[in-house]
């Protein structure tokens, strides 16, 4: 698969999982016009707006439906997520009792070919679906901040210091050919090239089953968009979603704290 092919994939993957039942299709992303659909009572997101290419599509409930509609009319679809529009959408969600998330998608460059791990000096190890579990019953749970799976789907390659796990590099799938990335490494055995390395290995392995590696991650988390740089992805959509804004300030307090 090319590029192009990749990316269609995750157009269709993501309307199926975020737009179904809405008329919506992969081809609404590549069009000139944004999209604006409204969503059901019943669906759990109050707002959702996603761009691909050229166009946004957005899922709004109905109290701001027609606000939105407004609102991506008076731009291209990439320009919606500038900082002074994505203000004023802040604005909007904070109205009606909703806060916002969002962040950057990224996959593969399938032009490049196999990965090139740095030398690291630490040993990796592949952990395969269903061996997890030997790795996460055994981590200091308050030295790693991510939340790592183990179930018997995730497949994980683990740097090591000794006996001692000093990075880690997860890959859970989302369908059968679509699997999300993270990596982890421990703060005082950063800027060594680990995260490059899991990650370059966990990327290999993964296209080497013909499976499609993605990263999703913040806009600010320029550490992590680096390294995923550094082993060939680039950056293929954009995402807003809103969030109860009494959770999401109740979040932050808690971040806070722990940090005091």
């Amino acid at each position: 698969m090319n590029n192009a092919q990749v990316r269609y994939e995750f157009m269709k993957y993501y309307v199926a999982k975020e737009y179904a039942g809405y008329g919506c299709h992969a081809d609404d992303f590549l069009s000139n016009d944004n999209k604006v659909v409204l969503a059901n009572e019943s669906d759990e997101d109050f707002y959702g707006m996603m761009c691909f290419k050229n166009a946004v599509l957005v899922k709004a409930k109905k109290e701001v439906f027609e606000w939105s509609k407004r609102f991506v009319s008076q731009h291209v679809g990439f320009r919606c997520f500038d900082f002074q529009q994505v203000a004023a959408l802040y604005q909007e969600l904070l109205r009606h009792g909703y806060s916002m998330q969002g962040g950057q998608g990224l996959l593969p460059d399938m032009t490049q070919g196999r990965r090139v791990a740095p030398e690291t000096g630490f040993h990796m190890r592949v952990f395969q679906p269903g061996e997890t579990m030997q790795i996460y019953n055994h981590l200091d749970k308050d030295d790693w901040h991510m939340t790592h799976p183990s179930d018997e789907t995730a497949l994980t390659i683990a740097a090591f210091e000794g006996d001692r796990i000093v990075g880690l590099c997860d890959a859970d799938s989302d369908t059968d050919t679509l699997w999300s990335v993270g990596v982890e490494v421990l703060p005082a055995y950063r800027c060594n090239g680990i995260a490059a390395a899991l990650t370059a290995e966990m990327t290999n392995l993964l296209l080497g089953r013909r499976v499609i590696p993605f990263a999703t991650g913040a806009w600010s988390n320029n550490a992590s968009r680096t390294t995923l740089y550094k082993c060939g992805y680039y950056p293929a959509w954009s995402g807003l979603g809103s969030c109860d804004s009494e959770w999401a300030l109740n979040m932050l307090n808690d971040s806070v704290s722990s940090r005091a």
